[in-house]
């Protein structure tokens, strides 16, 4: 059984994982996850979770517009970042740590995934960032529709 967070909500089905993929590199304060799974019943779930180690001061303009909720610095995780921008200190009795942000996305066929990790840039061009090629490509050597979808575009 598999629990996969969408928002406030929990998503949970049987299945299996059909691939993961992180864009975490060494250093990095911020960065995506995916996960993609298949259910019994053949449906499609694709996950994403933005994750960050950042915290900051309750000055800080990003606190408002992110609408973060403070926290007691001896609840921050020992591995988080102070805001470059706002430069808290863990001596303060009170810090706003950015949440982790969730999304998922269940369709009945994989072209739903496909166009839910693609992306445009300024141009209106459409391209795939290299943690959703390596979930593609890691989903493809798991479920043969996935291949058939991301391996093969039919242009019109």
């Amino acid at each position: 059984m598999y629990e996969v967070v969408d928002g406030s909500r929990i998503l949970k089905f049987s299945g299996s994982m059909l691939g993961e993929s992180s864009s975490w590199r060494k250093g990095a304060t911020r960065w995506i996850e995916f996960s993609l799974y298949k259910t019994e019943s053949g449906s499609y779930v694709l996950s994403r979770t933005g994750v960050s180690l950042v915290y900051h001061a309750a000055a800080c303009p990003l606190v408002k517009r992110y609408g973060l909720i403070e926290c007691s610095t001896d609840k921050v995780l020992e591995d988080s970042i102070p805001c470059d921008e706002c430069k808290p200190s863990l001596q303060a009795p009170i810090v706003f740590p950015e949440k982790y942000r969730y999304w998922a996305q269940v369709s009945e066929d994989p072209e739903a995934v496909l166009e839910a990790l693609y992306k445009y840039d300024n141009g209106g061009a459409r391209y795939l960032t290299n943690v959703a090629q390596r979930l593609l490509e890691m989903a493809s050597e798991n479920d043969a529709k996935i291949d058939g979808i991301y391996r093969v575009e039919m242009i019109p």
